[in-house]
């Protein structure tokens, strides 16, 4: 920074501009009487008068190089340094854009703490957040919503927003979100997620259905019965022929989905669902569903749906994220897809349902930090198994709390594809021979992000898809 030699402190410089700047306008304003009226031999002495002028701090002197920053609206240009803070103006402090079309205005808008002590029910369309056991309104709740946007091939999604002036779930409580919308937890003050938030898909009272966010599995009497979602499985051959009954096809998100087992020949199994989630997660979009299993009539179904997709959940902080694990109980954040279901009638060999894939978790904040025992998964769930021979098969597993994959239900004799996990991002295809009732395939995970200030994250713990190909960081936008 420049500074002028000599002036101590501000006053002194403005006494000093102030003195100087009262004798020029003194000298210039009789410079008419020097010229006319002063002797020959003062004559001489006017150029110093024009020196001076030109050497007052005004912001057309000669110092105006030498001073900064100038006022042209001043009569005089002060110099700057970091002794004088007053004189500097003040820089506004870059504030957290969150994205997704969230508007950092509803920070602003929070009126209290989320700090539960039981487990909670939250309803991402309605806007509510009851206790689980009693559904006792928590109060102070602030809910947006943000309009729903293409997540690909026509399929829209919203997210609801909570907004809230911190957020701290304590070890031992479940977070249980409800809701076709994505969900958003929001807080100008930090966020510490010790318990479990709970967004998997097909924990309903109907296995198929998708998790906030997420997309519902194929169902053997609805008219179309592949999955729904971009990444959807589609559906197992079926018309209740003898021995036509193919597995439904695996759902994609960041993985592609498996494949259904083949009946035969000329009765093919579901296809696996394509990918679709972006890697910045952006928009916010949930798993997909399993297609149905092949069926041998469709008035006694009572299994081979396909798997829901897992939700997706946005967890936005201006301080930090935290999440550890302080108990014995689960920690972390579950977006897992549902398993297909098997064939569970005594009447008729059917085909196994596809599992949903995993969903979506997006965090932003300056500082995050995943510590070891919390779990963030994404994983996708197990395809049904097929053919019962008047022995019920097994479901698909759910997407899992840890990076071991979901195992596909066991069929007497095809069972369903693994669900994607860790490393192995890609469902599985069903195993089995070409015959009456094949197995499910299984679903592809989902995608995790992690944005922070400069890129950097603490991960001490479990991520399922790990850093890499369906797991990435990133920077928070800043303005």
């Amino acid at each position: 920074m420049k500074t002028v030699a000599g002036i101590a402190d501000k006053r002194s410089r403005l006494r000093v501009a102030r003195s100087m700047e009262s004798e020029v306008t003194s000298v210039t304003s009789h410079s008419s009487a020097l010229r006319f009226h002063a002797p020959m031999r003062s004559r001489r002495w006017i150029p110093l008068g024009v020196l001076l002028l030109a050497l007052v701090p005004s912001c057309n002197s000669l110092w105006h190089s030498y001073l900064e920053p100038c006022d042209p609206a001043s009569p005089t240009c002060l110099a700057l340094d970091a002794s004088i803070p007053d004189l500097v103006p003040p820089t506004p402090t870059p504030q957290l854009v969150p994205s997704n079309g969230i508007d950092p205005a509803w920070f602003a808008e929070a009126s209290g703490e989320l700090s539960p002590t039981e487990d909670l029910l939250i309803d991402t369309d309605q806007g509510t957040v009851l206790t689980q056991n009693s559904k006792v309104p928590i109060p102070n709740v602030i809910h947006r919503k943000v309009a729903p946007v293409d997540c690909g091939a026509s399929w829209p999604v919203g997210i609801g927003v909570f907004s809230f002036t911190r957020i701290h779930i304590p070890g031992g409580v479940t977070v249980r979100f409800t809701g076709s919308h994505a969900a958003a937890l929001i807080a100008s003050g930090s966020i510490t997620i010790e318990g479990l938030l709970d967004l998997r898909g097909g924990a309903c009272t109907d296995p198929r259905c998708g998790g906030p966010g997420g997309f519902a599995g194929g169902h053997v009497r609805n008219p179309i019965r592949r999955g729904e979602g971009p990444g959807s499985g589609t559906e197992g051959y079926g018309i209740g022929g003898e021995g036509d009954e193919a597995g439904g096809g695996g759902a994609g998100a960041c993985g592609k989905g498996g494949k259904g087992a083949d009946a035969g020949s000329t009765y093919p199994g579901g296809v696996g669902g394509s990918t679709y989630l972006k890697d910045a997660l952006i928009p916010l979009c949930g798993g997909s569903g399993g297609g149905a299993g092949g069926f041998g009539t469709t008035m006694g179904e009572s299994g081979q749906r396909g798997g829901g997709g897992g939700g997706a959940i946005q967890i936005v902080s201006k301080q930090s994220v935290t999440v550890s694990s302080t108990s014995a109980s689960s920690s972390g954040i579950q977006v897992g897809g549902g398993g297909g279901q098997g064939d569970i009638g005594m009447n008729f060999n059917d085909g196994g349902g596809g599992g949903g894939s995993g969903g979506a978790i997006l965090i932003e904040a300056p500082i995050i930090s995943i510590l070891s025992g919390a779990v963030l998964a994404a994983n996708g769930g197990g395809g049904g198994g097929g053919y019962n021979n008047m022995q019920p098969t097994l479901h698909g597993e759910p997407g899992k709390l840890s990076s071991v994959a979901a195992v596909g239900g066991a069929g007497s004799r095809s069972s369903g594809g693994a669900g994607g996990a860790s490393q192995g991002i890609q469902g599985s295809d069903a195993t089995g021979p070409l015959m009456d009732g094949g197995g499910g395939g299984g679903g592809g995970v989902g995608r995790i992000r992690l944005n922070s200030l400069d890129g950097n994250v603490t991960i001490n713990g479990t991520l399922s898809p790990p850093i890499g190909s369906c797991a990435s960081v990133g920077r928070v936008t800043m303005r």
